[in-house]
């Protein structure tokens, strides 16, 4: 497995971003935020460029393109990333199509497109081999990526590592898939940091996509959810080294076009957390667009959006925490999403996600 190692000078600014899923633009835009100055900086690029989002080969063909103008640029693979060279090289034509009906928008089908082919089910062999010729750089580029990238005070990897000391040998699937990794734990000196898992499914995030920090574990967290949260957004983490000692900060880039709060607004309720998938609800009452549920597990009770909620195993889950209303003041900024009844729900400019009322905006 493909590991790389980076010595650092004594002062220097890394910008690390994750899980771009092909939102090449707001990706550029995020770069332009931080500063970024190629050759100057350090861009760390935690994988998963791809899939989700509508400019995949855009997405590809900047990162390749940062990575090739600057040796201080390392893109690291993720697992949406080995989605895209399965379709192209591995998959046979029946576990191509099933990926499709869960995900019929795709890097590789996007590349088809461009050349002509909008129907891979007839002459499956011959169109695949077209479509991987034609996009042979890029298709190069992901299959290439490391797995992981170390320096003197941190860990880079997509998702996670195994709970060792000889981390290198953990399981390939653990560096791109494994979930709720800040719930886990290492026994290294230096601090791991990793993408692929929202930072919004945990606790610690109060209510935000904003990176989380456990210096207990030596765990960063830094996925802000994009293009998997409908509230979503890209983070760059950023990490200031000066000696021997670390700071860091973060800049947040929005999905949305960001509107000016036109009256005073405060939330009615206490946001309560909920884990989609640990706590089952449990309905107590209907209002309009709302549930009043109780979360079996801890007994609290709150409000969600009917349409944040679903069913599986039994039991119903809820994809927002409770009560998630937001507090604004006139001229702040608020980042809408989309509408929830009256409500518009979106990503306040402080980084909470939550609802409005629609007449605030």
């Amino acid at each position: 497995m493909k590991i790389i190692r980076k010595n650092l000078e004594e002062r220097c600014r890394i910008i690390c971003v994750s899980d771009i899923h092909g939102r090449c633009g707001e990706f550029a835009a995020l770069l332009e935020k931080c500063g970024y100055k190629a050759g100057v900086d350090y861009l760390f690029i935690l994988g998963d460029l791809v899939e989700k989002g509508s400019h995949n080969i855009e997405t590809i063909r900047l990162a390749k393109s940062l990575s090739e103008q600057s040796d201080r640029v390392v893109v690291l693979k993720g697992n949406n990333d080995t989605m895209c060279g399965y379709m192209a090289f591995s998959d046979d034509r029946e576990r191509f199509m099933k990926r499709l009906e869960s995900r019929p928008k795709n890097t590789f089908c996007e590349m088809a497109q461009t050349i002509g082919i909008t129907d891979l089910g007839d002459n499956f062999d011959e169109k695949r081999q077209r479509t991987a010729e034609a996009y042979s750089d890029e298709l190069d580029f992901l299959e290439q990526l490391p797995l992981a990238l170390e320096t003197d005070g941190h860990i880079f990897v997509h998702a996670g590592i195994e709970n060792r000391s000889d981390w290198e040998n953990s399981d390939m699937w653990t560096f791109l898939s494994a979930p709720w990794f800040l719930r886990s734990s290492h026994p290294l000196e230096k601090y791991v940091v990793v993408g692929h898992f929202p930072t919004y499914n945990f606790s610690r995030s109060g209510n935000t996509n904003f990176p989380i920090i456990d210096r207990e574990k030596r765990i960063i967290g830094i996925d802000g959810g994009c293009e998997v949260k409908w509230a979503g957004q890209l983070n760059a983490f950023i990490i200031n080294k000066n000696g021997g000692e670390y700071s860091y900060e973060t800049v947040f880039m929005p999905l949305s076009d960001g509107k000016t709060v036109k009256k005073d607004w405060v939330s009615p309720n206490t946001v309560i957390y909920c884990d989609y998938e640990k706590d089952h609800l449990e309905i107590l009452g209907e209002d309009g667009d709302f549930l009043q549920v109780k979360i079996i597990r801890s007994g609290k009770v709150g409000r969600i959006p009917k349409c944040m909620t679903g069913n599986w195993n039994g039991a119903l889950h809820g994809w927002i925490n409770l009560n998630s209303f937001v507090s604004v003041k006139v001229g702040e900024t608020f980042y809408q999403y989309g509408n929830i009844g009256k409500y518009a729900f979106g990503i306040h400019e402080n980084g909470q996600v939550g609802m409005i009322p629609q007449d605030c905006i």
